[in-house]
Order: structure tokens, then sequence, then C-alpha cells
């Protein structure tokens, strides 16, 4: 079957060459580095005395983040090796560049068509693949298998709509799967849930979330400092709202304004997940009657003297969690939702709500749950009840932050395991 999938590949890259082309033109970084997706990816000989290459693939924004850590050790107990990195989005690329600036060489991966992924692994010649958590291109994982390069598989997840997926072409993706020497897996569920499509048992390990360890460690001191620049006056009540989506923000601020009939001293920091959405939420704002600041206009005044903050700015939402009283992470009320990283808030001492529909990331909140630290809510009202209680108990929220702390602790050492695990295959 697999041969067939090449077949097809190669007819379907032609009708989608000209597609994708258009596309690239409205891409940051895509259309400048046209030439990766077809394989013409930039590689030169490697340093002088190089051994090996191992070739890791994260497809966007936060593979990259999962794997920056696992990376960086790599680098301190394998100086002498080539590292490169692809990745699918420009979102993916940029935090590549900023993040891991001594890799090798940076590019996009070619399409999964035969003559691309052919050139592409000829010019980079790679003795080791990693591919982070997904993009399970079965062309390019059979080639690589045809060449002799061994496979890990880096914080693998199995969702239940991709096992549906799989589940209809269960013996091609149990083939592709199975070309892997190892799957490390986030959690027993998934491992569960590939086992059954009949991967061997022997091929997996469960080795837990690389994104606790790259947790920023709170401080009192730099919390203050937080919300001395944000202008947030000392005795504020605040709770976030972060990486929100389209339907979310209506709920929230309905929320809000009950709220803040029980203590008019709360504020509400807004984050949506898109920063192209600002304009239409600031008209929901105000038609909610409710007075706000954007985040990006606020940095000339001496206080915040409003009830809803509108942060409008990339990167600030890890520090802003740390001032909050209670947050609520978005993509997570309405289906098919998915959710976002819960463990952001977390790791900041905070509890966390988040909605029924957290398909991405269903382990980590039943475990959050199970802890005490996370509270799923099912609509509005549930909400509004739940931060009302927690507002209301100071001391309760001051347990679970060190509660947090060691939940946090218990979880951390998947990124040194997976650069161990690439030590100890490399050398085979």
């Amino acid at each position: 079957m697999i041969y067939i999938y090449h077949l097809i590949s190669i007819f379907a890259v032609l009708i989608v060459a000209p597609c994708f082309a258009l596309f690239s033109l409205f891409s940051r970084h895509k259309w400048r580095r046209f030439s990766d997706h077809f394989g013409r990816v930039p590689m030169d000989s490697g340093p002088a005395g190089v051994r090996k290459t191992i070739w890791v693939h994260a497809v966007s924004l936060g593979e990259v983040a999962a794997v920056t850590p696992v990376l960086q050790h790599l680098r301190q107990i394998r100086p002498q090796d080539r590292m490169v990195l692809s990745v699918t989005t420009d979102s993916g690329y940029e935090a590549a560049k900023l993040k891991l600036p001594k890799l090798d060489a940076l590019f996009f991966h070619p399409l999964d068509c035969l003559p691309c992924t052919w050139t592409a692994v000829n010019r980079v010649r790679p003795d080791l693949f990693v591919l982070v958590d997904t993009g399970f291109w079965p062309g390019f994982i059979h080639l690589l298998q045809t060449k002799g390069v061994r496979m890990l598989l880096f914080n693998g997840r199995v969702s239940s709509r991709s096992m549906r997926f799989y589940k209809m072409f269960k013996s091609f993706f149990s083939s592709t799967f199975s070309r892997f020497t190892f799957l490390c897996m986030q959690n027993p569920h998934g491992q569960s849930r590939l086992e059954s499509l009949g991967v061997d048992e022997s091929r997996f390990m469960v080795i837990g979330d690389p994104k606790y360890d790259v947790l920023p460690t709170p401080s009192p001191g730099k919390r203050e400092r937080v919300r001395e620049r944000m202008r947030i006056t000392p005795g504020t009540l605040i709770w976030v709202a972060g990486s929100t989506h389209e339907g979310e923000e209506e709920m929230v601020l309905d929320v809000h304004r009950r709220l803040r009939k029980r203590y008019d001293n709360l504020v509400l920091i807004l984050a949506p997940r898109r920063l192209e959405r600002v304009q239409r939420i600031t008209k929901i704002i105000m038609a909610k009657g409710l007075s706000f600041l954007r985040w990006s206009g606020q940095q000339d005044k001496k206080e915040c003297d409003c009830t809803v903050l509108l942060l409008d700015t990339l990167g600030e939402l890890s520090e802003v969690y740390s001032i909050c009283d209670v947050a609520f992470v978005g993509r997570s009320l309405l289906a098919p939702g998915g959710g976002h990283n819960l463990i952001e808030p977390v790791a900041q001492g905070k509890p966390v709500l988040f909605g029924p529909y957290v398909e991405n990331n269903r382990y980590t909140a039943d475990e959050l749950i199970e802890n005490g630290l996370g509270t799923q809510v099912s609509n509005a009202d549930n909400m509004e009840e739940t931060i009302d209680q927690l507002l209301a108990n100071g001391t309760k929220r001051s347990l679970l932050e060190s509660k947090a702390r060691e939940f946090i602790l218990h979880h951390q050492g998947a990124s040194r395991c997976m650069a161990e695990l690439v030590d100890e295959r490399i050398k085979d």
C-alpha cells in the first residue's frame, strides 16, 4: 500500500504545487524558503570532525518549544554532531530562530512526495531522525527506513480524532508507526491507543511531557515587577482568560460583569489566542459596557483604571499568569475545541479552569482535576460559581500554590531522558 501512496503523491504534487506557491506568497517565510518544500534544503558538508547528523522535525511553535531543551542537552553531550531542524509553520520557523541559534541548519520540511523527500534526505544525510509530537508523513517515514535511518518519536500523543482516522486505515498506519525504533509517549493512554492498532509493545517508552521542563520558576519579586509594569495596584484581584477563541470572549465577559457586582476590585486580563481578532474583541467589550484598556496603549499610564485589560501583545501570557488569582485556558468551552497549554498557569501556582473540549490535553486535564489543581467547567454559570469560590478563599489558593509546585517538579525530566536516548541510539 505504501507504494501506491508514493505513486499518488507524485501525481498529487503536480496539482498541489501551484496552489502551494500561491499560498506561500502570503506567508512570512515560506516564499523566501520556497525551495525547501521541494527538497532543496540548505545544507553544507558540516564542520570538520562531525561524526553524525541528527535531523529533528517540529511542526509548529509548540513542538519547537517542546524539543528546545532536548537539543540544548544534546549540544552539551554531543557538541561534535550536526543538528538540523525542520518545521512546517511560520511560527515554528520564527521560534526556532529565536530559541535555537546554534542549529547547523533550519528549513521547512519537504512535501511528502518521493522526489521532494528523496532530494532532501540525500542532502541532509541523517543518521537519526526525531519526530516531535505529530506530523506522520508515511512516504517520508518509509523512505527513511529504506535508507537505513533510525527514527524516534518524541512527545507522542494521539487524540481521539486522529485515532478514528488511523483505525480507518489500520494496517497502513500500524506499518508506519512500526517503522520507528522507539515511540516515546507523553502518557500510557497514547501508548494503549497505538498498541490497539497492532504496534508492538516493545517499541514504546512513556517519558512524559517536555513542556514541564521549560516552565519558568515563579518568584515573589518577579511577580511584583510584573504587577508594577502592568500598573495594577496592590490588593487588586485578577483573573486571566488566556488563549481564548471565537465565542469564548462573550461568555468570559458576561461572567466578569456578574463577578464585578461582588468583587469591585476585580480585573480581567483577556488574552486572545490570535491577535488579528483584537479589533473584533474590542467591539465586544464595548458592547458589554465594560471599561477596558489595550495593553499596548497602557504603558504611559500610572495605573490600570479599567475593569478589563486586553492583552494584545505576544509572549507575555506566562508572566501575566504569575500575577493572577485564577486562570481560565481557552479553546475549551465550545466544540470542537482541543484546548491549549493547561500547565502554564499551574507552573505559576495558580488554579486553572477549562471547558469540556480539551481533546489535545485530556490526560493532563484529568491529572489536574485528580490533584485538585484544575476544574472543568461546562458553561458560563459553572465558571462564575467556581471563580467566585476561589476568589472568596485566599487560604485555599495559597495551599494550591505549594501543591502546584510539587506537581510540576514531579513531572519534569522528559527532555533529559530523550536526549540520553538519542545519545544511546546514535552510538549503536
